[in-house]
């Protein structure tokens, strides 16, 4: 694995993945894989677990993913994760050769407003929060 970082933004059932990179001039640029979404179709089958974990090891290879970044989220309360999402996170901790960073909501919206003077071209709204992840993994180290 190399030094990319994957911001992951976990919803509902299922995650979605923005690749970044730091280019010549150390600047954070956002790769464009195919993949953007994946989904656990059922959290109670054996199998759809395994088909999300594999789809998961086959997109940190190709991408050549070396740390996935999750956005925090709460565990109790009004704005708690759920279940399932819960599960999706600990898919992604155990996705094999990969490191995972976990980022608080509070310092990744200090970091957009601080730091993120631009967002990349043709970046898709429901990426924004993974994208800002993996920056804030690669620019904080």
């Amino acid at each position: 694995m190399t030094d990319e970082s994957c911001g992951c933004e976990i919803s509902a059932q299922e995650v979605r993945l923005a690749v970044v990179d730091l280019d010549d001039e150390g600047k954070v640029e956002m790769l464009r894989p195919k993949t953007t979404r994946i989904e656990l179709e059922d959290d109670t089958s054996e199998a759809d677990l395994r088909s999300f974990m594999a789809a998961l090891d086959e997109f940190a290879r190709e991408n050549e993913v070396g740390t996935f970044a999750i956005k925090t989220r709460a565990k109790k309360g009004r704005m708690a994760g759920g279940a399932v999402s819960f599960k999706i996170e600990t898919l992604i901790q155990l996705t094999e050769g990969c490191h995972t960073r976990f980022v608080n909501p509070v310092a990744l919206s200090n970091f957009a407003k601080k730091e993120v003077k631009e967002y990349p071209e043709k970046l898709p709204v429901y990426l924004k929060n993974a994208f800002l992840s993996g920056a804030y993994t690669l620019s904080k180290g």
